[in-house]
């Protein structure tokens, strides 16, 4: 146990780039007030149905008409603008093949139902993966104009946010965008099959369950859509903004948000079935509270907060089991398998840490000296992970010892996904970057239009990934057109 540091020195360090947070190292691990007949928050707002249902609403007067381009050869058409319509009559929503994915396994069939695509993040995706890639097609995504205010001028918000990462069920893709829509398109063409309007910017991931869609919102909302059309079902005040991806274990729904809280909700209502304050409000709006997606397996949900501290909970009863240090803001979701969890920690305690999942004992800490926002991939006995300094590492699982390092133009906050001995991630040099996993040897690299923050969706060896400027692009394989993937057995999860 112990420290596992290595060498970061010479490079200078980055601005922190939008979509993190300032860190402020502080304690927590207080209770917010509670009621003393259901041990919930006095006054715990419930989920209310959406006052407006239709799939696409009339566009803002800022944004009165949004292209959206699918093109193979890259090229963006001029002003062509989608129908709109929901799908009539095809089964846009079967379910997951198979049925329910095993707790803390990968999903049966080829879907992506949540972000790292189960509720411990163990799984990124399938193969057969090729040596490069080619573009299929690319979608433009609309703008949304924030309102200037006393202390911040305003600003355009495009394309998805460093937590959002698509979503794949039978298919279709499941997007949000920072322009305020979440998207369904269809994976085979990129056709646009509905959008749904919220009232702010997506900047979550969506999580799909038993035909509907959750995804969090600035609005404040947690919002669940009919998956088939696009319509509007309920959705719930966090009180705060919504950054953290949902989860579903066991029929229940896990999210954090920026109000301090961990939630736990019944997914056909919106229900609150219990919550539980963790802190982290100090640092106020739109960079506090619980912004990771928490991770849920064998009972247990763990999470962490702003005040750098690291919860593992009682998935049944939301009781705190232990707490344990991270030491700064620690917006990275955890990742638990094998009995150990691994999380990392901002720039003032820019460490990997690697923890006990039942007892919250610290195992090891890899120090970058810059700090981490990418989420960890674990395969195996080896750690993947992208860093503030520019690099992205593989790492000895349990003994946090160096393995390989690779280096991009700029940070890495994409989360990796290995599949197929692969690992695909994104930077904020604008390149998706495809490398061996063994050895860390650059096999192939794209270039993009904007940088990419987000992380990609691998479905049977095809790409999807959006980029800061309102592109969303799916890659494939060489040769032939692009095919609508087909179930599969899980590789690399």
């Amino acid at each position: 146990m112990g420290e596992a540091p290595f060498d970061a020195s010479g490079l200078t360090r980055r601005e922190v780039l939008a979509g993190g947070a300032a860190a402020v190292l502080g304690a927590c691990g207080r209770e917010g007030p509670r009621d003393s007949r259901t041990g919930s928050p006095p006054g715990m707002p419930q989920a209310r149905p959406v006052e407006r249902t239709a799939a696409r609403p009339a566009a803002r007067a800022s944004d009165a008409r949004v292209p959206v381009a699918v093109e193979p050869n890259g090229k963006a058409p001029d002003g062509k603008a989608t129908s709109g319509k929901a799908p009539g009559g095809e089964a846009a929503n079967r379910g997951t093949p198979g049925g329910k994915a095993p707790d803390g396994g990968a999903p049966r069939g080829a879907n992506v139902t949540m972000f790292r695509g189960n509720p411990s993040h163990t799984f990124y995706g399938t193969g057969p993966m090729a040596d490069r890639l080619v573009e299929r097609w690319r979608f433009k995504m609309g703008t949304f104009v924030s309102k200037a205010t006393a202390t911040r001028a305003e600003k355009k918000w495009s394309g998805t946010g460093w937590t959002g990462t698509a979503i794949y069920v039978d298919g279709m893709i499941y997007i949000g965008s920072q322009d305020s829509r979440l998207y369904c398109i269809e994976a085979q063409s990129g056709k646009e099959r509905w959008r749904y309007q919220a009232g702010r910017m997506f900047k979550a991931s969506a999580c799909y369950h038993e035909g509907r869609i959750f995804i969090g919102n600035v609005d404040n909302y947690l919002h669940c859509v009919e998956a088939a059309t696009g319509k509007g079902l309920w959705r719930w005040d966090s009180g705060q903004d919504l950054d953290s991806s949902a989860c579903i274990y066991e029929g229940r729904l896990y999210i954090g948000g920026e109000a301090g809280y961990l939630n736990c909700l019944e997914p056909k209502t919106g229900k609150v079935i219990w919550r539980q304050f963790l802190g982290g409000t100090e640092g106020g709006g739109g960079s506090g509270g619980v912004e990771s997606s928490p991770a849920v397996t064998e009972g247990r949900v763990y999470a962490s907060t702003y005040s750098g501290d690291l919860f593992c909970m009682d998935a049944l009863t939301g009781k705190r089991i232990w707490k344990a240090r991270t030491g700064d803001d620690t917006d990275v979701s955890p990742v638990v398998t094998a009995g150990r969890l691994w999380t990392a920690a901002q720039e003032k305690s820019p460490y990997v840490y690697c923890f006990d999942a039942l007892t919250g004992k610290h195992q090891f800490r890899v120090n970058n000296n810059m700090g981490w926002w990418s989420t960890p991939a674990v395969v195996g006995d080896r750690l993947y992970i992208g860093g503030q300094d520019r690099r992205l590492y593989c790492l000895h699982a349990f003994s946090g010892a160096k393995l390989w390092a690779f280096r991009a133009g700029e940070a890495i906050w994409s989360s990796p996904a290995v599949v197929d001995g692969k690992v695909i991630f994104g930077s904020y040099d604008s390149h998706l970057y495809l490398l061996d996993a063994a050895d860390g040897r650059l096999l192939w690299k794209e270039r993009l239009d904007g940088r990419i923050l987000s992380s990609p969706c691998v479905v049977r060896g095809s790409v999807f990934i959006g980029t800061a400027t309102g592109w969303f692009y799916a890659f494939g394989p060489p040769g032939g057109e692009a095919r609508e993937a087909e179930p599969s057995r899980p590789e690399g999860g």
